[in-house]
């Protein structure tokens, strides 16, 4: 009684194993976000690689206000917009990001 008792929890560790180890193909095809980082003029700006929307992350880190200009790869989407000086803040769009660039000195 006793081998047939051991041969059977030998059997119930060894499926244990196998299946812990197993993995869904979901998971197997999914690739890490890649985090991009870097400096346009004033702005120090990083996103990740998003499947729908990716979210840009930008400071100003001059001592004036400065326009960030956002390009997305979806449709030529565009955005534009002034931030005073030591500003944080995110934009989030549809698409990944195409470029991203100090357009310059906000003059108003």
């Amino acid at each position: 009684m006793r081998s047939k008792l051991g041969v059977a929890l030998a059997g119930a560790a060894a499926l244990i194993a196998i299946g812990g180890t197993a993995t869904p193909a979901s998971a197997v095809d999914m690739q890490p976000m890649s985090k991009h980082t870097g400096t346009a003029g004033c702005f120090n700006w990083s996103w990740a690689d998003g499947d729908v929307t990716t979210t840009v992350y930008f400071h100003n880190t001059c001592d004036r206000t400065e326009w960030i200009d956002i390009t997305w790869t979806h449709g030529g989407g565009e955005y534009t917009a002034p931030y005073l000086a030591g500003t944080k803040d995110s934009f989030k769009d549809y698409g990944s990001v195409k470029s991203i660039r100090d357009a310059g000195p906000w003059t108003g």
